[in-house]
């Protein structure tokens, strides 16, 4: 599959997945970021990201300038200290890294309430 046909197939989630934690089946959700090692530091240098997919493709394009970025994982907690506009706010970002990654592969933005 092409860059272009993986990002497209991606699209069609418009939330992050759940993630099971010990205070119940929403207490948490799965973010996908694009990482770097950097001064034996892992950086970000993409994302968020709804789904690993779009990290995957996102690191495979950034992985000339950026030698051994890697989709990385991370679990988010809605009960640890829970802030709704944090968790917008990331929702928001994931899906302008979206749009960004759609422009990086000459594609049209995807809607964001399809």
């Amino acid at each position: 599959m092409t860059f272009q046909e993986r990002f497209t197939e991606a699209c069609k989630t418009q939330k992050f997945k759940p993630y099971e934690l010990i205070q119940g089946p929403d207490a948490g959700y799965t973010v996908w970021e694009v990482q770097h090692v950097s001064g034996g530091q892992q950086v970000t240098v993409d994302g968020p990201f709804f789904t690993e997919e779009e990290a995957m493709v996102s690191a495979d394009l950034l992985r000339g300038t950026f030698r051994g970025a890697r989709a990385s994982e991370a679990i988010y907690n809605r009960v640890w200290n829970y802030d709704p506009r944090q968790e917008q706010l990331t929702i928001d970002q994931a899906h302008m890294s979206r749009a960004v990654l759609a422009i990086r592969l000459g594609l049209p933005a995807p809607l964001t309430n399809p």
